[in-house]
């Protein structure tokens, strides 16, 4: 960290998962691989214990980083399963990485974050709610992208319907962004 400028942001993250984390050692290698996946350093942790008390079921696991911390909450009773999620770091990352990572490996059907710089005061910079395209029906799926795409043929919705792929160009192969689908549709 030496020489690098501080940026203190913080994401906050609730999301509702078909397949939350339920075992402490499958989330405790989960912390440390997620960790290193977004370039940050493990100072302590990951730590991680299940509690078994009904209403309050779950586990939890935290990490203290080189930069502050990441700290997940899973509820596994509810189904979907609800999940809060922090990472704060004065280290740069990518909100929507972290975002897409989750959906991907907890089948996330719901995710609703905050994104804050916290360097000054806790200025909004980011959030939202995102629908992975999976959770919509075929009919809302195909007015997506006729939305998005205006029916191009030079790019894909991804199957997980986190983003679409680039199929020509010189940004072929790319996939990009999440698809967000005006409210109209749903």
């Amino acid at each position: 960290m030496a020489g690098e400028v501080l940026v203190h942001k913080h994401l906050i993250i609730r999301a509702e998962a078909v397949s939350p984390p339920m075992d402490v050692a499958f989330l405790t290698n989960w912390l440390g691989d997620f960790i290193k996946s977004i370039n940050m350093k493990v100072l302590m942790g990951p730590y991680v214990v299940y509690h078994d008390v009904p209403g309050n079921r779950g586990i939890t696991g935290a990490a203290i980083i080189e930069t502050s911390h990441i700290v997940m909450h899973v509820w596994d009773e509810p189904s979907p399963a609800i999940m809060q999620f922090d990472v704060y770091s004065c280290g740069a990352f990518d909100p929507e990485t972290i975002c897409k990572k989750i959906t991907k490996d907890f089948e996330v059907t719901k995710i609703d974050y905050k994104f804050l710089d916290r360097e000054n005061n806790l200025t909004d910079i980011g959030g939202g709610t995102i629908k992975p395209l999976s959770h919509y029906n075929e009919k809302v799926k195909e007015q997506a992208g006729k939305i998005l795409f205006n029916n191009r043929k030079e790019v894909d919705i991804n199957t997980n319907g986190s983003g679409y792929t680039i199929k020509e160009g010189s940004n072929k192969g790319k996939t990009l962004g999440h698809i967000q689908i005006p409210t109209k549709y749903l």
